[in-house]
């Protein structure tokens, strides 16, 4: 059958959500998916060179903005959604978002009388649950939809609390790149590159956001450092918080132990992995509901068999089974972080036995699974027939 598939950003803009869609949409059979997304630079290139059948809009960022001060954006998408229907005739139209592409996915299933399906990840549904209106159109959709798919247990439960009715809920957590579970990179590669000594390595990949937690593993480098010399802090990507971590760390005195790496691409990536021997992310949950969905940086640490410690908001859980492949850990609790970067920093063997346990969880999750399984709950759902509610 043949898909529309709608998201308000994708690649080479990095994400998890973005890493999922591609992933799943690279492992469909050639012309079946049809993807309307956002221009974002370098996009003629990465299109090009991944071959994907991909047509980009100019649809600004949502965030900050009220859904429906953007009549802008939703007009594009179904005036470009429109021309799919007619030209490809998909039998499915599947939204990366709740707003504004399963809105504009629940107009496009009534005109032409098919099913949308709705991804929720996490985050967006904790925090539009709260708000008023907003809140009470994601019901709406949620309720209408020919199925929900979620990445991580939590956004399914909350779809659950919301009254969507069971059978059209569908757990659907990530896999991992093939690629991380075929290579050996170098250890020393990304040691030379940011002049990292042989001492401990901390690792985090990610957007540097609050939430995150890279604040938190700031504040326990000092006393780290005094237990395990030439302990350093690697920190991959980019995002608004990175200002207030560069001024933390230099008031903090560790400045030169910790490494802001910027963006990387897949191999040097793969790189930071290898080198590093704790992977660290103690999210948590914001005030404003804001929490992690499917961590799929967790997966790849993973699959390089690295041992991760992760906080316990979100579905973090999905992705760690706690004392078996890394640790859990609430980071307001004191001297919770701190005891489970010790216990990790200093027995080599434990580092070592949950990396490989960590490998043989990733390795029984693959992308193509996925998209055989969203393929199938497309398929169910055109197989109704009908309009959606």
């Amino acid at each position: 059958m043949k898909i529309l598939w709608l998201t308000d950003d994708f690649l080479p803009h990095y994400g998890g959500s973005r890493l999922l869609y591609f992933h799943t949409i690279a492992h469909f059979p050639p012309g079946e998916i049809r993807l309307i997304t956002k221009r974002r630079p370098g996009w003629r290139d990465f299109d090009r060179r991944e071959g994907l059948s991909v047509e980009r809009g100019f649809f600004p960022s949502l965030p900050g903005r009220p859904p429906f001060s953007m009549l802008g954006v939703y007009a594009e998408m179904f005036m470009r959604g429109a021309r799919a229907m007619v030209r490809h005739r998909p039998g499915a139209v599947v939204c990366g978002e709740i707003f504004p592409t399963a809105c504009v996915g629940r107009a496009l299933g009534r005109i032409w009388r098919v099913p949308y399906v709705v991804y929720v990840h996490g985050e967006e549904v904790s925090v539009l649950k709260r708000l008023g209106a907003a809140g009470r159109i994601m019901r709406s959709i949620l309720a209408g939809a020919g199925a929900v798919v979620a990445s991580a247990t939590p956004p399914r439960d909350e779809a659950l609390r919301l009254g969507v009715d069971p059978s059209r809920i569908h757990l659907l957590p990530p896999a991992v790149d093939d690629y991380f579970l075929s290579c050996e990179p170098d250890p020393a590669a990304a040691r030379a590159r940011y002049g990292i000594g042989g001492g401990p390595l901390l690792l985090t990949v990610g957007r540097l956001v609050d939430r995150k937690g890279h604040a938190d593993v700031l504040r326990e480098l000092p006393s780290l450092a005094r237990d395990f010399p030439g302990v350093a802090y690697l920190i991959v990507g980019r995002g608004p918080a990175e200002a207030a971590l560069r001024r933390a760390a230099r008031d903090a005195g560790i400045g030169r132990s910790v490494i802001f790496a910027g963006r990387v691409d897949r191999e040097e990536l793969l790189e930071c992995y290898a080198a590093c021997d704790v992977f660290v992310m103690p999210n948590r949950e914001m005030p404003d509901g804001d929490t992690e969905g499917a961590c799929i940086v967790l997966l790849e640490a993973a699959a390089l068999r690295r041992p991760v410690i992760a906080g316990m908001a979100g579905g973090t859980a999905d992705s760690v089974s706690d004392g078996e492949t890394g640790f859990l850990v609430d980071p307001s609790r004191a001297g919770e972080l701190s005891m489970r970067l010790r216990q990790l920093l200093g027995d080599r063997g434990l580092r070592q036995r949950m990396g490989e346990a960590g490998r043989a969880l990733v390795s029984r999750r693959r992308w193509l699974d996925c998209a055989l399984e969203l393929r199938r709950i497309c398929a169910q759902c055109a197989a109704r027939g009908g309009p959606p509610r």
